[in-house]
């Protein structure tokens, strides 16, 4: 979503969603389906606005709705929402909350003010923290693994997808509902807002308590644990053995790590067909991410 014409729908989104104009605009990012904008309004309120076209799955409604039931919960932060719905002749919905903060982790660990060995902890806990959320009834989530694969059979070249077929035997074989957990499915770096105390403590039943904000919730879906930790080794680059042992323990729940490589395997393969095959964004990143996922390493179990 670029142009012109998604300013103007920033500014009615503004004016009809959260009762005030824009006084500042910038674009944080921008996809097929969504962009996202940081905006200061005419009343001075931080807010930022997401917009969503309509031919999506996924839309500013079912957002909100995500985002209230992970509120609910009280495990996670997320932005409040103040408003939300069709923009007035747009073909585009909106999303308007409030803004959690400027600083994602991966930021801070470019800044230097965060070693990536604690970024890859802060994830790992909020996972944990999100899987123990029963996802909302009557919400739409985004397609399952079976869905997926079949989607993916069609837009992957087949010399590479044929590379997974003994990862997708290894997924079909460790299906088990009794293990599905209301999965995030994009949980990387840079979808989590740092929150103005970094620090970690202790609350009640010796939880931590998590300072940051989880946003960004179109891929959500219910899987086993297995196919969200995979998603974020393979964004955030920790592919390697070392990196994956890290992630699972910290974690702190059960792993199967043959199950846990497959997932590697197809989340690369997902990755890559769609952002760099597809779309030819990141090529050389999802080319290493792919050469990494599929390659034999050593203490990691054959596929």
């Amino acid at each position: 979503m670029t142009g012109g014409g998604t300013f103007l729908a920033v500014e009615r989104a503004c004016a009809e969603l959260a009762g005030s104009a824009p006084a500042e605009t910038v674009r944080i990012r921008s996809g097929p389906k969504t962009a996202v904008y940081r905006v200061r309004l005419a009343d001075g309120r931080p807010v930022v606005v997401k917009l969503f076209t309509v031919d999506g799955t996924h839309g500013a409604v079912d957002e909100a709705r995500l985002l209230a039931a992970v509120s609910a919960a009280g495990r996670v932060r997320v932005p409040t929402v103040i408003g939300y719905g069709p923009v007035p002749g747009l073909t585009v919905s909106a999303l308007v909350t409030t803004d959690a903060g400027t600083s994602t982790l991966g930021d801070a660990v470019r800044a230097g003010q965060m070693p990536r060995p604690a970024a890859l902890l802060r994830l790992s806990l909020l996972m944990a923290a999100f899987h123990s959320v029963k996802a909302p009834a009557g919400v739409p989530l985004a397609p399952g693994i079976g869905q997926q694969v079949s989607a993916l059979a069609a837009h992957c070249p087949k010399q590479v997808f044929v590379r997974l077929a003994p990862a997708l035997e290894v997924i079909a074989a460790g299906a088990c509902l009794e293990r599905l957990v209301w999965c995030h499915g994009d949980l990387h770096l840079e979808n989590v807002i740092c929150g103005g105390d970094r620090r970690l403590t202790v609350g009640e039943h010796g939880r931590a308590r998590l300072p940051d904000y989880l946003v960004d919730f179109e891929a959500a879906t219910v899987e086993v644990p297995e196919y969200d930790l995979a998603q974020t080794l393979v964004t955030c680059d920790a592919l390697e053995p070392s990196d994956r042992l890290f992630v699972a323990a910290a974690y702190g729940r059960p792993v199967d790590t043959r199950l846990l490589d497959a997932y590697v395997a197809f989340q690369a393969v997902r990755g890559w067909a769609y952002a760099a095959h597809r779309e030819g964004r990141d090529r050389d990143a999802w080319a290493a991410r792919l050469h990494l996922a599929l390659s034999p390493h050593s203490g990691r179990t054959a596929l």
